[in-house]
């Protein structure tokens, strides 16, 4: 083989693997520049929702990007989720990634306020924190002064430190949402008699909700909102046990909370 030759197989070669690990990578650095839209589908209930009793549809992350904003409101869910991050100094409705100071500077998806009007139908606008630095905070305080009043608006975070800086300095009508991932959040929320003094509910990882866990919030009166539910099955479970609220992907599943 002439050398010519070689060189133009190498170069074929070389691009075609190019061109594969494109394909393969181009998913991933849409989600990592908060690009892609979030996971959003359709699939019947089975079995269908229990009928009489009223829980908020939430919808999982829509809020994130206009397309499946419009979808949840199309069918019918009554909260739009929309996860907030701090980009070059702007609020901006996305996820966090690993390697932030990387992802931050590819980020492309929307700002919140932009987010924040694509779901002006919605019942309430539900606002999940995932940063909770001194930065994004006071970013948010004045975000949340300058739109109405009137607007229903829950903020849910992790961070029982974040949730104390903000009591003071939001408006009473904004509910904080204490968000629970573990069991040893459970406890920490059940023992802190500041941290549920401060907060109107708990936002809780749908493995984690039980009897007991219901029956002691409401007595504070405090809402439940489970996450994420997509199936029927663990819908009429968590139905039974008089939750507030499903956070689900599935547009099926608020259609039928709608109802």
């Amino acid at each position: 083989m002439s050398r010519r030759r070689a060189v133009l197989a190498i170069t074929v070669i070389v691009v075609a693997a190019a061109v594969v690990v494109g394909v393969l990578v181009w998913p991933w650095v849409r989600i990592y520049t908060n690009a892609a839209p979030p996971d959003q589908f359709y699939a019947p209930l089975s079995p269908p929702a229990l009928s009489g009793r009223s829980v908020l549809a939430v919808a999982h992350n829509a809020g994130n990007n206009a397309a499946t904003t419009a979808a949840a409101l199309r069918y019918g869910a009554e909260v739009i989720e929309i996860d907030v991050v701090r980009v070059r100094g702007r609020l901006a409705a996305g996820r966090a990634h690993g390697w932030w100071w990387l992802a931050e500077r590819v980020f492309r998806g929307e700002t919140l306020a932009s987010a924040w009007d694509h779901a002006a139908a919605a019942k309430i606008v539900k606002l999940d924190l995932q940063q909770n630095d001194r930065g994004l905070l006071d970013a948010l305080i004045s975000f949340l002064r300058r739109v109405p009043a009137n607007r229903p608006v829950m903020v849910s975070t992790r961070d029982p430190g974040a949730i104390e800086y903000l009591r003071p300095r939001v408006a009473p009508a904004v509910t904080l949402l204490f968000s629970v991932p573990f069991p040893d959040a459970v406890t920490r929320v059940e023992t802190d008699r500041a941290l549920s003094a401060a907060i109107g509910g708990i936002s809780v990882f749908q493995g984690l909700v039980t009897a007991s866990l219901v029956t002691w919030a409401h007595q504070r009166k405090l809402l439940v909102i489970a996450w994420t539910v997509n199936d029927g099955t663990r819908l009429n479970q968590l139905q039974r046990l008089d939750i507030d609220g499903i956070t689900t992907a599935n547009l099926a599943m608020m259609r039928a909370l709608a109802d």
